[in-house]
C-alpha cells in the first residue's frame, strides 16, 4: 500500500485547527503517564504564543509518521465513506488536519496525541493477533471488522479499552469533514444567501399585526 500523500498546506491546517479549537470537545480519557511524559520531555520549555498564520515559520513539527497518516486515512474513510456526491475524508485532507491537531503542543492536543497514538499502535497489535499482519496489510473486511468491534456503543473486552480512542478519532474526523466546503455541500448547507425581494404580507399576517397595534394603542398611520 502506498503512503498517504498530504493534500493541504500547513497554513490551511493551522487555520483548521484554530477554528476547531473553538468548538467544545467531547470528554475523553487518556493515560496520565503518557501525557506527563510528553509534557515533561518534548515541551518542557513551553510552546510560546499562538502561531502567526500569515508567517511562513511554523512553531512545531508535524509528528505523525507515514504509517500513522495512512492508518488515519484508512480509518477516516471507514468511519465516513465517500459517496458519488461527497468525497472521502482522505481525498480532502482530513488526515492532514489530524496530523496538525495531534502535533500542536496545547493541553487538549497533548491528551489527544496520547489517545490517538496509543490507539493506532493497538491497531497493529490487534491486526497481528488476528492475521499476523499490520493493520494496513489487512483485507478491507478485516479492517472493517476491527473498526466495528471498537466502534460499538457498548464494546466488549478487550475492545472497550479502545472506545475512547475510536470516539475521539471519529469526533475529530467528522467534525473536521463538516467544516469543509465538501461537507457543507453534503449537508445541503448553502450559507447566507441574499434575498432579491420579500414576499407580500398575507391577510392572516396583516390581521395579527392589526391586533397587536390595537393592543398597543397604535395604528398604521
Amino acid at each position: 500500500m502506498t503512503d498517504y500523500v498530504p493534500k493541504l498546506s500547513r497554513r490551511t491546517t493551522l487555520q483548521w485547527v484554530a477554528a476547531t479549537s473553538i468548538a467544545s470537545a467531547l470528554p475523553h480519557r487518556t493515560l496520565a503517564g503518557d501525557i506527563q511524559r510528553i509534557e515533561s520531555t518534548a515541551f518542557n520549555y513551553g510552546y510560546g504564543t499562538d502561531p502567526n498564520l500569515k508567517a511562513p515559520a511554523i512553531p512545531w513539527p508535524l509528528l505523525m509518521t507515514p504509517q500513522q497518516l495512512e492508518q488515519t486515512a484508512v480509518l477516516a474513510d471507514l468511519i465516513l465513506p465517500g459517496t458519488a456526491a461527497a468525497p472521502a475524508p482522505s481525498a480532502i485532507g482530513v488526515p492532514d488536519f489530524i496530523n496538525e491537531w495531534v502535533s500542536a503542543p496545547y493541553p487538549d492536543q497533548l491528551r489527544d496525541r496520547a489517545t490517538l497514538f496509543g490507539g493506532l499502535q493497538w491497531l497493529d497489535a490487534e491486526a497481528a493477533r488476528r492475521a499476523n499482519r499490520r493493520f494496513l496489510d489487512l483485507s478491507d473486511a478485516l479492517r472493517q471488522s476491527i473498526v466495528s468491534d471498537i466502534g460499538q456503543k457498548h464494546p466488549k473486552p478487550p475492545f472497550i479499552d479502545q472506545q475512547s480512542f475510536f470516539q475521539r478519532l471519529r469526533y475529530l474526523i467528522v467534525g473536521a469533514y463538516y467544516t469543509t466546503p465538501e461537507g457543507f455541500k453534503d449537508l445541503g448547507y448553502i450559507g447566507n444567501v441574499p434575498i432579491a425581494s420579500y414576499p407580500a404580507i398575507t391577510e392572516e399576517e396583516r390581521a395579527i399585526l392589526d391586533k397587536a397595534l390595537i393592543t398597543l394603542g397604535l395604528s398604521h398611520s
